[in-house]
């Protein structure tokens, strides 16, 4: 799975099964948590491939998580490939 593929995952997957996703890559996101990130998933396009995931779309994850579980949250999504 790449970075791009995880946030299309807020689309189509039940927060349960985000929730275990997230985890496995040692992220624990709460199901407000994943709720409140799904309208940035929506925001995703086809030049995300090239560019990555914008820098505005990153700062609202952290508001969302908080500075330190975003940070984990970033690692992950640097972690897989784009």
């Amino acid at each position: 799975m790449n970075a791009i593929e995880m946030w299309e995952s807020l689309l189509t997957k039940s927060d349960k099964e985000i929730r275990k996703l997230a985890k496995q890559y040692g992220v624990d996101l709460t199901i407000e948590e994943i709720q409140n990130l799904r309208p940035l998933a929506e925001k995703a396009n086809f030049t995300w491939l090239v560019t990555g995931i914008p820098d505005d779309v990153l700062k609202e994850a952290e508001k969302i998580l908080g500075t330190k579980k975003y940070k984990k949250y970033k690692a992950m999504l640097d972690n897989l490939n784009y």
